[in-house]
């Protein structure tokens, strides 16, 4: 074969082969990715139907159904302390079917309301926070309390019969109660805690009667404030959406009462890097749709973006200043 037909012939087959190992490669790095979500995906709730953590819970998995095809059952596991909707978080497959939706903030109470915790709470992998709102103070509508001035006559007039609600520590409520009778000096020891199961759950009480005071996010009370069951004394940080006419706690004379908490979903621990990808670039996009921006309004939320290592900063910060009201440092 004269030298000719050689470089011509290998010139073919360099060609031939070479992309096949392309190919194969290609092929390889496609297949070492694995698929997800592969099936049905869960997200936890560990309050009642109707709360915050619920209706935002429900926005996002309805985006993430449409987004990826795939059902996205959203599960209410209350009671306990919201304990045993984080074990069973904690005690998932870490393949990304089992998450929970939560108040990240409210979570970081777990380590210095409770004892003997089955679980530690940094171990979980933070996915994103989402969204973000002020807490809001509730009295009866027929209660002769109007504002926080008017609630904090009544909390010092008889503290040991000042009854609020609470979530067994498990809930950013319970941070704004204890941040407001501290700047009153009320020693909250000597008040009396009522456990409810979720800020529905939680107005439902108010609104009946049954405590004096309220504290929960302001899109679960909307129904609430326009059937005109419950008043709202005032709100926490920012105006709320819902009810923008109502004063703030700095407003009214409470500069130190600013408790906001964050809502956002996490994943058990060493949730894989592709799962966490995946959601990274679905979230990404869903905190610029204005669709999504809307839904949360509705419920008198805002958008609010944290990756998986900023929301657990988020939440380690939120752990020392809880440490601090709960009188641990």
């Amino acid at each position: 074969m004269n030298r000719v037909k050689e470089k011509f012939l290998f010139g073919l087959l360099f060609g031939l082969i070479i992309p096949m190992f392309i190919g194969w490669g290609w092929v390889a790095n496609v297949q070492a990715q694995p698929k997800y979500p592969t099936k049905a995906i869960d997200i936890i709730v560990p309050f009642t139907p109707g709360g915050a953590v619920d209706l935002f819970a429900r926005i996002l998995a309805e985006d993430v159904k449409k987004k990826w095809g795939v059902p996205v059952n959203v599960i209410n596991k209350p009671g306990g302390n919201t304990v045993p909707a984080n074990l069973e978080l904690y005690q998932a497959l870490p393949d990304g079917h089992i998450l929970l939706a939560d108040s990240h903030s409210g979570h970081g109470l777990f380590e210095v309301s409770m004892k003997d915790l089955p679980f530690k709470v940094l171990d979980r992998t933070y996915i994103a926070v989402l969204a973000t709102g002020p807490q809001g103070y509730y009295v009866p509508s027929t209660s002769s309390m109007k504002n926080l001035k008017d609630v904090e006559a009544e909390v010092k007039k008889d503290p040991e019969h000042f009854t609020w609600g609470t979530l067994g520590g498990a809930g950013t409520g319970d941070f704004a109660v204890r941040q407001f009778f501290k700047a009153i000096g009320v020693d909250v020891s000597k008040t009396k805690p009522i456990s409810c199961r979720g800020g529905s759950e939680m107005l439902s009480f108010t609104a009946g009667g049954h405590i004096k005071l309220g504290v929960a996010a302001t899109g679960s009370a909307l129904p609430h404030v326009r059937a005109g069951t419950v008043r709202v004394a005032g709100v926490t940080g920012s105006r709320a959406l819902g009810f923008p006419e109502v004063p703030t706690a700095a407003e009214q004379g409470y500069p130190t009462v600013n408790a906001t908490f964050y809502l956002g979903i996490s994943g058990p621990p060493k949730l894989p890097p592709h799962v966490m990808a995946k959601w990274d670039e679905a979230l990404r996009e869903m905190i610029r749709d204005q669709g999504f921006i809307s839904r949360l309004k509705n419920v008198s939320l805002a958008p609010y973006y944290l990756n998986s290592h900023e929301a657990r900063e988020a939440a380690k910060a939120y752990i020392e200043e809880a440490r601090s009201l709960w009188g641990l440092k």
